[in-house]
């Protein structure tokens, strides 16, 4: 999408990127803006939503013009009508006159033949210079003369790459070929680590990490592949392939049935050439454009149906259609808060080697007009993860105990409504959007506000096992809060005036696995054993014995875990060892300081 995101910025519109936070790692232009929230599209009242798959939420504004992700039509759903989009931008006459049949059925939709703009950069003449020059280098340092590209799909069923190892190892003995391998980021990482031996055992063999492959096409001589749809990338710079048990509809293209001669097949598409006719028509049918300007079309092509129709306010669907949009996306914010949102807000979160969490807790909670993050000498990233991030601040300082630590973070805070979150934390659109409304309500006069948590355990919701219950308060006014200082673990607010419950939840990622959840439970329960030994508490044998087991059952009986099934007894049992732990510290502690 790169090069539609260059041809807005070109013609002077405004743009934002979308993306599912399963994304957010790899997503290459975070200096551009982008969001992860459904929430901020819904304030940002877009005119067009450009979408290369197959799902957009039907409630935003916008005309919705679905772009495609490949050239392969044979695959399953390709010329599905979903009724998600009012403008279809195809490829090419192939692809157009299916979905023109498509309109005239259920007439909700235009279609316009644009071109992909992903193929743009094809036809760049700097790169392509760049790549050829590029080629003749690998060719030189290797001592041969022919680049080839091996490119599998990752689909268990239907990739090569397990099966052509041999055939592979056996090309790379002849000296005349240089071979790059360019997986799929999803590949199997066993089938991986079996060509990367190969490479490591031939000079001639390479396997690329870049994720981009046009560059690799442009610099192959010839595609060694199977279902995968970069063929027909491949084909459109008229040069040979051969695939192996391909399921395309239309091969036109040297295919194999089973996985054998490879050698053979190589030496005879680049000596012969015998599908050169083909390649001809596979171009001119699937895309017959080579002026790099597939993304100004598109942009030509929406700006006109903008014209003749307007800005669509939504799209109407089936009540499963909904469904399934609701379950992608999350729920649907009917009337979302669209006032002022006058009243600014900090953002505070302290850490300790939170890697796993934290990039997507700061794009989370990015709403804030700051980010505060207070930092314990992490040692995974998390420091350097939060420097680069354009929004937070990190304060580095030694850990004493939690009720310090926050106590520390409220301080810094320059604006009176704070947000404190965990890294472990998602605030969802909903709980954001009551957020908003609540603090830019001129009549509210809460000090404190719990939030309800949900429970995931790894990625699925806890619903019982004492978790129903679970409130915190994480949005308070620095001027009327502040911690107490007789707790050292699960830290408590001191609120001065009124309180509220929020009816929407925070998400709470606790459990990522049984090690990480133990190791919590168990420290927590270290740390609370020397808090109540500072306030008096001592050692018993009957306690140590009869307070984890009601722990175990009131959670998994009185607060309903067996509901849970397996995930409910794992996490009564742990809640119970975080108890047990307690009175392990307490029995040490007695015996250090015995007089």
């Amino acid at each position: 999408m790169a090069p539609l995101r260059d041809a807005l910025r070109s013609e002077g519109h405004e743009y934002i990127w979308f993306l599912t936070g399963n994304l957010l790692k790899s997503f290459p232009f975070k200096e551009d803006p982008f969001t992860t929230r459904i929430l901020e599209l819904q304030h940002y009242l877009p005119d067009a939503i450009f979408v290369p798959g197959n799902e957009v939420p039907h409630y935003l504004q916008g005309v919705k013009v679905q772009i495609f992700h490949g050239l392969a039509g044979e695959k399953k759903g390709h010329f599905r009508i979903r009724h998600y989009f009012d403008l279809y931008l195809t490829q090419g006459p192939y692809f157009t006159e299916r979905f023109l049949a498509l309109r005239e059925k259920h007439q909700d939709f235009e279609v316009v033949q644009t071109g992909w703009p992903k193929l743009d950069i094809l036809w760049d003449a700097t790169l392509r210079a760049r790549c050829v020059q590029h080629r003749t280098q690998l060719l030189e340092q290797a001592g041969a003369g022919t680049l080839l590209l091996y490119a599998p799909t990752f689909s268990p069923s239907l990739t090569s790459a397990p099966y052509l190892l041999d055939e592979i190892r056996d090309l790379a003995e002849d000296p005349k070929y240089l071979i790059q391998i360019k997986f799929h980021d999803l590949m199997d990482p066993g089938v991986v680590a079996q060509y990367e031996g190969l490479a490591s055992q031939h000079p001639r063999v390479e396997v690329v990490r870049e994720s981009n492959i046009v560059q690799y096409l442009l610099a192959a001589d010839l595609l060694i592949s199977d279902t995968s749809s970069v063929i027909y990338e491949f084909l459109l710079l008229d040069k040979p392939v051969v695939s192996y048990r391909s399921i395309a509809e239309r091969i036109q293209w040297e295919n194999a049935a089973n996985y054998r001669n490879l050698r053979a097949l190589v030496e005879t598409n680049l000596q012969d050439d015998p599908f050169s006719r083909q390649r001809a028509e596979i171009k001119a049918a699937f895309h017959p454009y080579e002026d790099g300007q597939s993304a100004s079309r598109m942009l030509q092509a929406t700006e006109a149906y903008l014209r003749t129709h307007g800005v669509p306010e939504g799209r109407r669907l089936s009540p499963y259609r909904r469904t399934k949009i609701r379950w992608l996306f999350g729920p649907h914010i009917h009337e979302p808060y669209l006032g002022p949102r006058k009243v600014p807000i900090s953002a505070l979160l302290i850490t300790y080697n939170e890697i796993l969490h934290i990039e997507q807790v700061l794009e989370n909670l990015k709403f804030a007009d700051e980010i505060i993050v207070v930092d314990s000498h992490s040692t995974d990233g998390t420091a350097e993860v939060v420097r680069a991030h354009p929004k937070a601040r990190l304060i580095q300082r030694d850990f004493l105990n939690y009720t310090d630590q926050k106590s520390y973070a409220l301080e810094q805070a320059s604006h009176d409504w704070v947000v404190f979150t965990d890294a472990d934390e998602r605030i969802p659109d909903t709980l954001l959007d009551e957020i908003y409304r609540t603090i830019n309500n001129p009549e509210q006069s809460v000090s404190a506000f719990f939030f309800r948590r949900r429970f995931m355990f790894k990625d699925k919701v806890l619903r019982f096992s004492g978790w129903q219950s679970d409130k915190n308060y994480r949005l308070f006014r620095k001027s009327r809060c502040r911690f107490t200082n007789n707790r050292i673990v699960h830290e408590t607010l001191d609120v001065d005036g009124s309180t509220a419950i929020l009816d929407n939840k925070l998400i709470h990622y606790s459990y990522r696995s049984y090690e990480d959840y133990k190791g919590k439970m168990l420290r927590y329960g270290k740390m609370k054993a020397q808090e109540e030994y500072a306030r008096g508490k001592r050692f018993g044998w009957l306690p140590m014995v009869l307070r984890p087991a009601y722990k175990f059952l009131n959670h998994f009986i009185l607060r309903l875990g067996i509901l849970d099934g397996t995930r409910g007894v794992v996490v009564s049992y742990l809640n119970a060892l975080g108890v047990y732990s307690r009175y392990q510290e307490l029995k040490c502690l007695s015996r250090i300081n015995k007089p």
